[in-house]
């Protein structure tokens, strides 16, 4: 049975805007680890419809990949905020609704060998329109994709971002639930 480590000891090697970098030690059976490890805030993803059949995505220049992804609205944790709020934020910011029902769907570890971010999941509905509020800089292409189509692309690598991926797979596990 695998055992968690113990952290021994913990420096800061970077202070950024939304992750800093740590060089950790950690005991293992083996002897000491050092561990380059990331720390980020966290956020939510949320895939919101009004119908069960299209939701929502939006198509973004993302840095790291250097490339326009497609991707379910999300957002990260702004200090002190919850998850559930994150997400309602988010909504708003990016596609310009709110939502009367928002269900919890679980969290998914995007890369949990190097980073601490944990996002949460949600599904939205019963949704009114109030108007986008982006934030500075953001350029967004909002539309709207059948489950079936984003699963699609998921499969032809058309859609590769994590979070996304996750929450396609939580949603649809989750549909096929609910009408039972």
């Amino acid at each position: 049975m695998v055992k968690p480590y113990k952290k021994l000891d913990e420096r800061k090697k970077f202070d950024g805007f939304l992750i800093d970098a740590f060089e950790a030690d950690f005991e293992t059976e083996a002897g000491i680890f050092t561990a380059e490890v990331l720390k980020h805030p966290g956020g939510a993803v949320i895939a919101a419809t009004h119908d069960d059949e299209y939701f929502y995505v939006v198509d973004q220049f993302r840095f790291g990949t250097e490339m326009i992804m497609t991707e379910f609205p999300a957002g990260k944790t702004d200090p002190g905020e919850i998850p559930l709020n994150v997400a309602k934020r988010e909504l708003q910011e990016e596609i310009g609704y709110r939502a009367q029902t928002i269900v919890p769907l679980g969290i998914m570890h995007p890369t949990p060998a190097y980073l601490t971010e944990a996002l949460a999941l949600f599904y939205a509905t019963d949704l009114e329109f109030v108007g986008q509020n982006l934030d500075e800089g953001e350029e967004l292409h909002v539309h709207q994709l059948k489950l079936s189509e984003i699963e699609a692309k998921i499969m032809s690598n058309e859609i590769t971002d994590a979070k996304t991926i996750a929450l396609a797979m939580k949603l649809r596990l989750y549909l096929q639930n609910k009408k039972v």
